[in-house]
């Protein structure tokens, strides 16, 4: 069984806060990084107040995200976004930003986190 961990770079971030506090259409909030359905995946869900296209770029080398995972939705726009990042290895520690309508966002402009651990 496989697990996910996020690791945050936001101080005093408490159970109910969101990552990203709405300041524009775009702005994404309400980040949330879990298990994916299938094995060695991760599904990265965020909200926007306004209808906007995003995708997610990651890699293992924070200052070379090399690879890109698309939002479900495709090129629409939504204020509902999901993409799912598949074959990822274990134990690695993967760095990603969310892009909303060309903008990335991370913690601080430092992409975010999270590891996939056995258990």
């Amino acid at each position: 069984m496989s697990s996910v961990f996020l690791l945050l770079r936001k101080d005093r971030v408490g159970s109910f806060d969101s990552l990203f506090e709405p300041q524009n259409e775009c702005t994404p909030y309400n980040v949330f990084v879990e298990k994916g359905q299938d094995e060695f995946s991760v599904s990265i869900k965020w909200r926007t107040v306004g209808r906007c296209s995003g995708f997610v770029q990651y890699g293992i080398d924070r200052r070379d995200l090399d690879r890109v995972g698309f939002d479900i939705n495709g090129n629409l726009k939504s204020d509902e976004h999901e993409v799912v990042l598949e074959k990822l290895l274990t134990k690695s520690k993967y760095y990603f930003l969310i892009n909303s309508e060309s903008k990335g966002y991370g913690s601080n402009g430092v992409p975010l986190e999270f590891i996939i651990s056995e258990m």
